[in-house]
C-alpha cells in the first residue's frame, strides 16, 4: 500500500472512530427517568440506599445482582447527582468491549487500522444497539465476556478467569455464555492446560464475592433472590391470565421474533453461513482463526437459549450483542483473508453489516442524542422531585409504594421500613404480602395518587386496596406533586 494511501486510511479510521465515540458519549449520558422510574431509576435508588449504609437484599431489595449496585454506588460519588461517575462507569464498559474486539481482530491477522475500526469504530455501535438503554445490566456482562475471550487469546488465562468470574455477580444469566465461550476458545486454540488458571481466577472472584456478601450480611438474601428470579422468569408480565404454558412460551418467543431482533439473528446467521467453508480451510494456516467461527456460533446458540428461558423484555435481546460483535470481527477477518479487496472496501461492507447487527436502530436516536444533550444533562444533574420533597421533612422510617423511588443523595438519615422499595403489577404475590404486613411499622409512606386505579393483575389491585386501607386507618396523607406523602406521627 502506498504511503499516501496508508495516510488516507489512517485518517478515515481516526475520523470514523471519533464520530462513533461522540455518539458513545452522548448515548451514555445518565438520563432523567420518565414513565415512573423504570429500571435505571430503581438501580440509582438502590445505589443511593447502599451509600446510606443499607444492607442489600435485607434492608433494601431489588432482584439484580450485587455488583450492579456496588459499582453504581461507588461511581455515584463523583459529579452533580452522581452523574459524572455513572457516566464514566458506563463508558468504561463500552471501552473494555472495544479494546477486546480490537485484540480479537488482531489475532485474526487483521491489520491495525482495520482492527481499530472494527473494535473502536463499529463495535460500540453494535453493543449500544436498539435493545440497549443507559445503565443496562447486560452491558457489563457483554464487556467482561469479550474481555475474557481477548485475554485468553493474549495468553492471560488467570486474568481471563477473573474477568469471567465477575459475570455471575453482575449478570448471572449471562454466566452460561461466559463459560461456554471460554471453553470453546481454549479448545480451539489447543490450550486446554490453561483451563486450570481460568478456573482459578473464576473461582477466586466467586469466593471473594461470597466472603464480601457474607461479611455484609447479604449472602443469604442474594441466594434467596435467585429463587425469586427463577419464579419471576416464568410469571406473566402483561396480564395475570397469561399463566398457561402456551402463554409462557409466547412471552419468551415474542422477543426472538421481534423484527429488530430478527435482523440481528438473520445477519449473524448469514455471516456464519458465508464464512463457514473458508473458515474450515483457514484453520490449518492460522491457528488463531480457528476458534472465532465457533465462538460466534456458540454465542449465538447460547443467546437464543438464554432468551428462550429467561427473556421477558425487549432489552433482554442484548444477549445477542456478544455473538453480534464477534460476527462483525469474523466478517472483517474473512473479507481480509479470503479476498483481495482494499481495507476501505472491507470497512465499508462491515459498516453496512453493523446496522442490522445493532438491530436496525432508527437514525433519529443519534439525532436526538445530539439535539437533546443540554436538556438531558440538566435533567440528569437535577435532584428528582421526590428527593426534593423528602429533604424538607424530618427524617423518619419510610416505605415506598409503586414506582415512587427517590434517586438522588440527601436522604441518608432516613431509614427504610419495608425493604421492597417499589412494587410492580407483575411482581410475585409474596412481595405484596410482605409489604402489607410491614407497612404499619412505617412512620412515613409514599404512594402514588392513583391507588384506586385498576390493572390486569388482580393481586396487585388487592395490594393497592390494602395499602389504601392502611393509610385510611393510621396515616394522614397530603398530596404533593404526583405523590401521597402519608405520616403516622
Amino acid at each position: 500500500m502506498a504511503a499516501s494511501s496508508k495516510r488516507v486510511t489512517r485518517f478515515l479510521t481516526v475520523a470514523l472512530i471519533a464520530l462513533t465515540w461522540i455518539f458513545v458519549v452522548l448515548l451514555t449520558v445518565p438520563r432523567a427517568i420518565s414513565r415512573g422510574v423504570a429500571d435505571y431509576g430503581f438501580f440509582t435508588g438502590m445505589a443511593e440506599r447502599l451509600r446510606a449504609g443499607d444492607t442489600l437484599y435485607i434492608e433494601v431489595w431489588d432482584n439484580k445482582d450485587p455488583l450492579v449496585f456496588y459499582t453504581l454506588a461507588i461511581a455515584r460519588n463523583l459529579g452533580p447527582n452522581g452523574v459524572i461517575g455513572a457516566w464514566i462507569l458506563e463508558i468504561s464498559w463500552v471501552l473494555m468491549a472495544a479494546i477486546a474486539l480490537y485484540v480479537i481482530a488482531r489475532f485474526q491477522s487483521v491489520q491495525r487500522p482495520l482492527a481499530a475500526y472494527l473494535g473502536f469504530g463499529l463495535g460500540p455501535l453494535v453493543i449500544l444497539g436498539i435493545a440497549y438503554f443507559m445503565g443496562s445490566t447486560h452491558l457489563p456482562a457483554i464487556a467482561l465476556i469479550l474481555a475474557g475471550v481477548a485475554l485468553i487469546y493474549s495468553r492471560h488465562p488467570l486474568t481471563a478467569g477473573i474477568a469471567l468470574g465477575v459475570v455471575p455477580v453482575i449478570k448471572l444469566v449471562m454466566t452460561p455464555m461466559a463459560v461456554v465461550l471460554a471453553v470453546v476458545v481454549l479448545f480451539g486454540l489447543r490450550r486446554r492446560s490453561d483451563i486450570r488458571w481460568i478456573a482459578l481466577g473464576f473461582a477466586s472472584v466467586l469466593v471473594a464475592m461470597s466472603v464480601i456478601l457474607m461479611l455484609r450480611g447479604e449472602l443469604t438474601g442474594f441466594i434467596e433472590t435467585q429463587i425469586h428470579n427463577v419464579l419471576y422468569s416464568q410469571s406473566p408480565i402483561v396480564t395475570a391470565e397469561q399463566a398457561g404454558i402456551v402463554e409462557k412460551i409466547k412471552q419468551h418467543i415474542v422477543i426472538l421474533v421481534n423484527p429488530n431482533v430478527a435482523a440481528v439473528e438473520f445477519t449473524i446467521t448469514v455471516i456464519l453461513a458465508v464464512t463457514a467453508p473458508w473458515w474450515r480451510r483457514s484453520q490449518a494456516a492460522n491457528s488463531f482463526t480457528a476458534p472465532l467461527w465457533w465462538l460466534t456460533a456458540a454465542g449465538f446458540g447460547i443467546a437464543i437459549g438464554t432468551i428462550a428461558v429467561t427473556g421477558k423484555w425487549f432489552h433482554h435481546a442484548q444477549a445477542f450483542y456478544v455473538p453480534a460483535a464477534l460476527a462483525l470481527v469474523l466478517l472483517g477477518a474473512w473479507l481480509v483473508q479470503a479476498t483481495k479487496w482494499r481495507s476501505v472496501l472491507v470497512g465499508a461492507i462491515c459498516a453496512v453489516a453493523t446496522y442490522p447487527l445493532a438491530g436496525l436502530p432508527q437514525p433519529g436516536i443519534y439525532v436526538d442524542a445530539v439535539r437533546d444533550l443540554p436538556d438531558r444533562w440538566a435533567q440528569a444533574t437535577s435532584t428528582d422531585t421526590l428527593t426534593s420533597i423528602l429533604r424538607d421533612l424530618e427524617p423518619a422510617s419510610i416505605s415506598f409504594i409503586g414506582e415512587t423511588v427517590p434517586q438522588s443523595p440527601g436522604l441518608e438519615e432516613w431509614t427504610i421500613a419495608c425493604r421492597h422499595i417499589a412494587q410492580r403489577p407483575f411482581n410475585p404475590e409474596q412481595i405484596f404480602t410482605e409489604t402489607l404486613e410491614c407497612l404499619p411499622s412505617s412512620e412515613v409512606i409514599v404512594a402514588p395518587q392513583n391507588l384506586e386505579s385498576t390493572s390486569t393483575f388482580p393481586a396487585f389491585d388487592e395490594f393497592r386496596a390494602g395499602v389504601r386501607s392502611i393509610l385510611d386507618e393510621g396515616f394522614r396523607c397530603e398530596e404533593v406533586s404526583t405523590f401521597l406523602i402519608c405520616d403516622s406521627r
